[in-house]
């Protein structure tokens, strides 16, 4: 009985995941089918060597759902479009804009966690105060915090003046995020003369 139990409970997760895999596959193919036909606007196609179009919405659509396993999102994603002369310059600046989308998404998940450790008395409201006016204040500084992204979707278009439209997607892991920025933070207040106490120490030092 218990084996037969076992057995039903493992069709149960794989026909899940079967169904959950669909769901994303499904979308891509019907957004892809969409962009590429060329109906609405200029179609949407991919560099040599890239991964199909649908393969890429496909994998954007899955990182934005997946979660850790504390239930939390974990990448932060940037999304920017841009129009150049040619592929290579739109590129680096929708990669640009896209990266600064992550920077201001991080800046808000910093804040968020200051509000919360002031809400909770962790940090006392001088010091909750202090670090949320640094953290929106820098959006410069958190951007140097980015690290290695993850190229997710890339994608163009040529515009009836021939000019390139290049879209991209760029994942970034949140905890890494998290982790430095609020180091990257931590650095900013003690060059404002902020005295680092125990308390705020542990602050930076949650994960």
């Amino acid at each position: 009985m218990k084996k037969i139990l076992m057995v039903a409970i493992t069709l149960i997760i794989a026909i899940g995941t079967c169904f959950s895999a669909d769901k994303y596959e499904k979308r891509a193919k019907q957004v892809a089918k969409q962009m590429q036909s060329g109906k609405k606007e200029p179609a949407w196609q991919v560099a040599l060597g890239r991964q199909p179009l649908d393969m890429q919405l496909e994998k954007s659509y899955r990182m934005e759902d997946e979660t850790t396993d504390d239930g939390e999102l974990k990448w932060i994603i940037g999304t920017a479009t841009s129009v150049g002369e040619n592929f290579d310059g739109a590129k680096m600046q929708a990669t640009t804009l896209a990266i600064q989308e992550i920077a201001r998404l991080i800046q808000t998940t910093v804040a968020a966690e200051i509000e919360s450790a002031g809400g909770n008395k962790q940090l006392e409201p001088g010091e909750a105060a202090t670090a949320m006016e640094t953290t929106m204040g820098g959006s410069q500084w958190i951007m140097n915090t980015i690290g290695r992204t993850i190229p997710v979707m890339e994608c163009y278009q040529t515009l009836p003046n021939k000019n390139i439209n290049v879209r991209v997607i760029i994942a970034y892991n949140v905890k890494t995020a998290k982790e430095r920025a609020k180091k990257a933070l931590r650095e900013e207040l003690i060059k404002q003369g902020v005295e680092i106490n125990s308390r705020m120490e542990k602050f930076f030092d949650e994960k």
